[in-house]
């Protein structure tokens, strides 16, 4: 049995978003006679947190602590806020409070976030590793997702990070982007065996306030991609990035998309909250499994993200039964909630997305970095055996 290298919870991106549940309730407090804050209501703290709903039965309890990493926190401090913070401040230390939930819960993000901050800047690698963003339906979330991982992951990293555009024809990578590129991929593939220094290869991205790079395509027209020029322009990055991200069109067949396969050390595959989008994601895992070899283990490896445009959605439930029928783990499921810059579909910019957005694509990046780590670690172990 293989390792998990990830941490417990790390796929647990679901806190960003609203439940199916009912939020567990939490009387206010009431001043007493001296003007005092009132303690806040003692409640068991659980794992679960909540009673579970058969109505979101995926094996995810319900309730906001089962999605936080309680038991891992540091020795646990005295409550700093709320009235319990107060009468422990007031006493001197002589009364040692523990933390009410909303504090208790606080922590818990804070130290999950630098857990995976952590992870993605700590972890390296002796190549180039590719990450794979792919869906068949137009507007599954493909574009935003290639771009704010590849922002998150740059911004915690200090750059080396690409996001590059791998579609048949030209796609939208750039025009999500921010800047306007002089030259793109189209250009690139057309002259890579002339670029042969960092300095030639910066001529064709656009640099992100995230410190991450792109390389799209420019408003000229360029001809379809083929195999070849994904896996060529994909060394050639590789020799100067370390983590590539590739942005890929809608035809699974496509020489394009079968050459990005081929340099892919994680799949990650957007979808949004509709069963268009998800019936089209559950369609390139069965591409996948049919394909065997490295095709299927990416498959079976693969990052599931779910995003909301603000549109009528099918039940979270749903949508995850369908993935864990697949043989999908719930560890391998995201959430990103709904983001208004998002889904306005102009520039994208890291500093413009809410915190719970950049909250939750930063436990996105530290699965993606945990999944190369054991895909690359997997991978040399095999070589030196052979």
């Amino acid at each position: 049995m293989k390792e998990d290298t990830r941490f417990a919870g790390a796929a647990r991106s679901g806190q960003y978003v609203e439940q199916e549940d009912a939020p567990v309730e939490v009387p206010a407090a009431k001043a007493n006679a001296a003007g005092a804050p009132a303690l806040e209501q003692e409640t068991k703290l659980t794992r679960a947190g909540a009673e579970e709903s058969p109505a979101a039965d995926t094996g995810v309890k319900p309730g906001a602590l089962a999605l936080y990493n309680t038991d891992e926190l540091e020795i646990m401090k005295p409550a700093s806020k709320g009235s319990r913070g107060f009468w422990n401040k007031a006493t001197g230390g002589l009364l040692s409070l523990s933390p009410a939930r909303k504090e208790l819960e606080a922590r818990a993000l804070v130290n999950n976030q630098e857990q995976f901050e952590a992870l993605i800047r700590q972890s390296t690698w002796t190549r180039g590793v590719g990450v794979l963003i792919a869906n068949k339906k137009g507007n599954a979330g493909k574009t935003p997702t290639c771009l704010s991982l590849a922002a998150i992951l740059a911004s915690v990293r200090g750059g080396s990070v690409a996001a590059v555009e791998f579609t048949d024809d030209k796609g939208q990578l750039a025009y999500r982007a921010e800047g306007d590129p002089a030259l793109g991929v189209g250009e690139l593939a057309r002259d890579l065996k002339n670029v042969t220094t960092q300095s030639q290869l910066r001529g064709y991205t656009v640099t992100q306030t995230s410190f991450s790079s792109v390389i799209g395509s420019t408003s000229r027209s360029r001809p379809p991609l083929t195999g070849q020029d994904v896996t060529g322009v994909s060394h050639l990055i590789d020799d100067y990035f370390t983590m590539r991200l590739m942005d890929t069109g809608n035809q699974y067949s496509s020489s394009a998309f079968t050459g990005a396969l081929t340099v892919t050390d994680v799949l990650v595959i957007p979808t949004m909250n509709s069963m268009d989008s998800v019936f089209d994601a559950l369609e390139l895992l069965e591409f996948l499994e049919q394909q065997e070899g490295k095709s299927a283990l990416l498959a079976r490896t693969a990052i599931i993200v779910r995003l909301s445009d603000g549109r009528p959605e099918f039940k979270a439930s749903r949508i995850a039964n369908f993935f864990l029928e697949k043989g999908i783990t719930e560890k391998q499921i995201f959430a990103v909630p709904y983001d208004e810059h998002i889904a306005e579909r102009g520039e994208l910019s890291l500093k413009k997305l809410t915190e719970p957005t950049r909250q939750a694509f930063t436990a996105i990046a530290a699965a993606v970095v945990a999944q190369a780590n054991q895909s690359i670690t997997e991978e040399t172990l095999k070589g030196n055996k052979s």
